[in-house]
């Protein structure tokens, strides 16, 4: 065999294990065993990148724009809580509370020792005067902020006596 052909049937050999490889990733994804992340091979702070996009869209009122970054972001790194807290402020402010009580409930499920889903899902219960959800949500929220946090540490105070009155 001459360097050539030995040059091409290495790889052939290297393609092969790369395409295994992504086989079997893709297979672990399509089980749930790892996420596009990981098979795509991104940094969190190449889809922090993104995010800060999708931020100032938000800011911007380009709700429409900022969404589809957003839901982009929660296919590919479906275990960062802060894309569902996104996409929960999007749906409130594209009037549809109910998905934006989903996504800040995901947004729980995924990381739920973050007081800040807890108090965003308790504002859209008080939007809906839905005040004993509103108020359970932020005990649950006090309990998860300490002291490194005033300024939530009051709005959390202040929401959950809001709500308290109205029930």
């Amino acid at each position: 065999m001459n360097s050539v052909e030995s040059n091409r049937t290495s790889s052939n050999i290297n393609n092969a294990q790369a395409a295994m490889s992504l086989e079997e990733k893709l297979q672990s994804w399509s089980q749930g065993q790892s996420s596009l992340k990981g098979i795509l091979e991104y940094s969190d702070d190449e889809l922090y990148a993104i995010a800060h996009i999708g931020y100032y869209f938000l800011k911007q009122g380009k709700n429409q724009e900022a969404k589809t970054l957003f839901e982009g972001l929660v296919t590919i790194d479906p275990r960062n809580d802060y894309y569902y807290r996104a996409l929960g402020v999007l749906s409130f402010k594209l009037d549809d509370p109910e998905k934006a009580l989903r996504q800040f409930g995901y947004a729980i499920k995924v990381n739920d020792r973050n007081p800040v889903a807890y108090v965003n899902r308790a504002e859209v219960y008080i939007a809906l005067g839905r005040y004993s959800e509103a108020s359970q949500d932020l005990i649950e929220a006090g309990q998860r902020c300490g002291r490194s946090s005033p300024q939530l540490r009051s709005k959390i105070d202040a929401l959950l006596q809001h709500a308290r009155k109205k029930q």
